[in-house]
């Protein structure tokens, strides 16, 4: 946290002004910070963007939001469309929109509407209804997602993991382009699983539930197993509890 006494930054209309310490920052137009900043909340209304590092308590974002720098805060919140282009780590994220970062590292991630990282998601819960894409591992404690769109990640890892397919979600026009609501993946390895509408080449679990519309190739299961009529399997293995 930023001692107080720090000056605060504001931007209304167009403009821009260098990186610093700061109380407070706030962009309400279009405006630019040049360089790295630590404040306590960096709010943009309508379309900001930052140069440097962002360290702050409070990331809040209504509009358009672009970082060509690391971003660390407590607390990100995005209503609109934000971009990353480096590493993400915040304590809570929560997304109503889309957002694109280069890495994600969080406590609790919540999405109504699409996330895109360039390499991995790290988080201990994560939680939401839209898409997801993920170039490289989602690792999630527990991982809960109604599926709106097209999803991928190379690996999916965790305690808990629920794919369901999405119905009736209020932020469908977001996602009006999507097509099938369908999650692609390598492998998925967790102690509970339970999926919907998934393909998938391997599925490591204890409790395995294969449910309508997926695809896998193999699963290996510890504990029990249940497949969905429509469900396809290509091979159910059970293997000894490790």
């Amino acid at each position: 946290m930023v001692e107080n006494g720090a000056n605060d930054m504001r931007i209304a209309g167009e403009g821009s002004v260098g990186g610093g310490t700061y109380g407070n920052v706030t962009i309400s137009g279009a405006g630019r910070v040049t360089g790295d900043v630590t404040c306590n909340d960096f709010k943009i209304n309508g379309a900001g963007s930052a140069d440097g590092n962002v360290t702050a308590m409070l990331i809040d974002i209504n509009g358009s939001g672009s970082f060509s720098g690391k971003v660390e805060a407590k607390q990100m919140a995005v209503k609109g469309d934000a971009s990353v282009a480096q590493g993400l780590g915040v304590g809570d994220l929560k997304v109503k929109g889309r957002l694109t970062a280069g890495g994600v590292a969080a406590n609790t991630v919540d999405v109504r509407g699409e996330i895109k990282v360039g390499t991995n998601l790290q988080a201990e819960s994560m939680t939401g209804e839209g898409a997801f894409k993920v170039d490289g591992m989602l690792n999630a404690g527990t991982l809960s997602f109604a599926l709106h769109g097209q999803s991928t990640a190379r690996e999916i890892g965790g305690d808990r993991v629920s794919i369901t397919l999405g119905r009736g979600f209020v932020g469908a026009s977001i996602l009006g382009l999507f097509t099938d609501k369908r999650l692609t993946v390598e492998t998925i390895e967790a102690d509970e699983i339970m999926l919907e509408n998934t393909t998938a080449k391997v599925v490591r679990g204890t409790n395995v539930r294969i449910g309508a519309g997926s695809d896998i190739e193999l699963v290996e299961y510890s504990g029990t197993i249940d497949r969905a009529p429509d469900a396809r399997v290509g091979e159910a293995r059970q293997v000894a509890k490790a």
